[in-house]
């Protein structure tokens, strides 16, 4: 079925430094570039790319030509993009280390204006027991997750940036939840005392290297990484998940996308950038074969 993703649309622009700065201390990058980032896009072209089916719902500033370029270049279904005047595109503060390690400052521009009427065009449209993706780098979170349940749509939630207040009313509404190790245990030190998460809530928790968590009642599976040469993890944790999302969609079961998912965030994170790094799936398969 097809995937809606109600995400964000960022340019990123990332600088190479050999370390963070400290307060007060300033630093010459080694390079700078500009592309194509934001978790909501980074996810969408994570799923097209898996051979999933996905439309995108998002905002971007209805002057900037650049980035409707690249968009349409990406092979996206943008039907659902909306065009706001007087705000600018999101963008993206990135520093990349030499241990490949990141620090990111958002700025939401057009990502925090988009109206409700798109988001429930997208939402009739969209088939009952389908996907609706989102995160929390975009405006209307508790609206779209409520009017999307309402009709029948199977929950993802990528709850970065994470704010448990944010996440914990939907704990129960939800199908999927992916968060990262950090993100997880915050989230449990948030729950009441006496409190569990939900038994039928699927739970991905992304470790870095250490792999992958996919936890669902009291089963846990677990994915390891595959150690390859790390030089920019900015968009790893998307890529996974987009792999993971379309995968299952696809009706791999969840040990075959786990397996997918790990490849293709390994390949992701061998490559500069966010969007521009994402493997298709026959680079997933080859590099799979090859192990």
């Amino acid at each position: 079925m097809t995937i809606l993703n109600v995400g964000s649309i960022n340019w990123d622009r990332v600088y190479r430094v050999k370390h963070f700065p400290t307060p007060g201390e300033t630093i010459a990058a080694a390079s700078a570039s500009l592309g194509l980032g934001g978790k909501g896009l980074n996810q969408s072209v994570a799923i097209l790319r898996a051979g999933g089916d996905v439309r995108h719902i998002g905002g971007v500033a209805a002057d900037d030509a650049r980035m409707l370029a690249a968009l349409a270049s990406l092979g996206l279904d943008t039907s659902g993009l909306v065009l706001l005047a007087d705000t600018e595109t999101g963008s993206a503060l990135i520093l990349v280390d030499d241990a490949a390690e990141n620090v990111i400052v958002l700025d939401p521009g057009a990502n925090a204006k988009i109206p409700e009427a798109a988001v429930l065009q997208a939402l009739d449209a969209a088939p009952v027991g389908g996907w609706l993706l989102m995160q929390n780098e975009t405006n209307l979170l508790d609206f779209t997750l409520t009017q999307a349940r309402a009709r029948g749509l199977r929950l993802a939630l990528s709850a970065a940036p994470f704010r448990p207040e944010d996440v914990t009313p939907h704990l129960h509404s939800l199908d999927l939840l992916s968060v990262n190790a950090v993100e997880f245990a915050q989230l449990q030190a948030s729950l009441p005392k006496g409190v569990s998460l939900p038994k039928d809530l699927a739970i991905l928790v992304t470790k870095g290297a250490a792999g992958a968590d996919y936890i669902l009642g009291d089963q846990v599976l677990s994915a390891p990484a595959h150690p390859v040469e790390a030089v920019d993890t900015t968009g790893a944790g998307d890529t996974f998940l987009g792999y993971f999302l379309a995968r299952l969609d696809a009706a791999d079961g969840v040990e075959a996308a786990l397996a997918t998912a790990m490849a293709a965030a390994a390949l992701q994170v061998t490559r500069q950038g966010a969007v521009a790094a994402i493997p298709n799936l026959a680079e997933v398969h080859d590099f799979l074969a090859s192990l």
